[in-house]
């Protein structure tokens, strides 16, 4: 019994002394892993991104040898690495062993166990950016419309928030570029299109979509959409309108008595007008043309005109016309006699 006791203690000895060993034997094994860099704390408004994303580095770390074939069997590591504040460009960063094993250990902690040995390169090249804010005049160079007021931009300048290499590579002269110290955006081409379907000769105000991309495709403006308030100019004709009828007016005292108007020579008088010249949008004129709108003339007798009875008159009517719809010249004064036949009325 006692040798059997013996014998087992020294098993269970020699099992911790192979245990004991082991776990003191040290192994360097290779890993491969990839940066991936990110603003330190404080960095504000910078950017950064790695100038080569797909290289891998190689790191030798050694430690215990069983944590360093669990280590070297894992999949590769991604290492978020913070970056200081660089100006914007390119950058090295160096990759010192202290540094990378407490960013590893701080992501992983098996790796509190392991010493980083080496790293190769030993350096990671990085592409430093920066946001800026800057403001954006709105600007309408290119016309093809004709107005009969001017579009109005509300708000006429927006902030754009964009990169500072994008910055850097605007174009002059055309949309999105910079003139002088000034960004600016030529919004012509899309006013023009959503105001070319408007009705002519009317106020209207249409919102517009501003495109941030040519700031950048991550750029943003403020506001992203605006306002343009505008008449555009009707496209306009002249034309001669005839037949025109005219209404006689007389004052409300007058209006017991009865007037004929006949011509000169004492036949009854037509009462339509010689015919006018009109100027308008081409549809207005048109429409008027058809006859599906209507224009008419008013002569008003003044009481004067009335002491005048069988006297050649020459009066030009107060022409009515269509809205939008004007005399394109003088119109021709009406002949006529002006005969009281309120006495002759009665008989009959």
């Amino acid at each position: 019994m006692m040798q059997a006791k013996l014998l087992s203690m020294s098993v269970v000895l020699t099992v911790l002394i192979w245990a004991s060993a082991d776990s003191l034997v040290s192994e360097t094994v290779s890993i491969h892993v990839s940066f991936e860099p990110v603003p330190a704390v404080g960095a504000g408004e910078m950017l950064v991104e790695a100038e080569h994303p797909n290289v891998a580095h190689e790191l030798q770390v050694s430690g215990p040898r069983k944590l360093a074939e669990k280590i070297r069997n894992a999949a590769p590591r991604r290492i978020r690495i913070p970056v200081s504040q660089h100006p914007t460009g390119t950058a090295r960063i160096a990759l010192d062993r202290n540094l990378v094993k407490r960013l590893l250990a701080d992501q992983w902690s098996d790796f509190g166990k392991l010493a980083v040995v080496s790293v190769r390169p030993d350096s990671l090249s990085v592409i430093v950016d920066h946001w800026t804010t800057k403001e954006v005049a709105l600007v309408l160079p290119q016309r093809t419309l004709t107005y009969d007021v001017e579009p109005q931009i509300q708000p006429s300048t927006v902030s754009v928030r964009m990169r500072e290499t994008a910055l850097a590579r605007l174009p002059t002269g055309r949309a999105g570029s910079l003139v002088g110290e000034q960004l600016q955006i030529d919004i012509s081409a899309k006013v023009e299109r959503l105001l070319k379907d408007q009705p002519p000769g009317r106020s209207v105000t249409v919102p517009v979509a501003l495109d941030a991309r040519v700031f950048g495709l991550d750029a943003k403006l403020d506001p992203g959409t605006i306002s343009v308030t505008a008449t555009v100019k009707a496209e306009r004709t002249t034309a001669q309108i005839s037949a025109v009828p005219i209404l006689i007016a007389v004052s409300f005292p007058n209006l017991e008595k009865s007037y004929r108007p006949v011509k000169p020579d004492g036949t009854a008088l037509t009462l339509v007008a010689p015919p006018i010249q009109v100027a308008g949008p081409t549809d207005a004129v048109a429409r008027l043309q058809q006859g599906t709108t209507r224009a008419y003339g008013i002569i008003h007798l003044k009481q004067e005109n009335l002491e005048e009875l069988n006297t050649l008159l020459l009066m030009i009517p107060e022409y009515y016309l269509p809205p939008g719809i004007e005399l394109a010249k003088e119109p021709e004064p009406v002949q006529f006699i002006l005969k009281d036949v309120s006495g002759i009325d009665d008989e009959n």
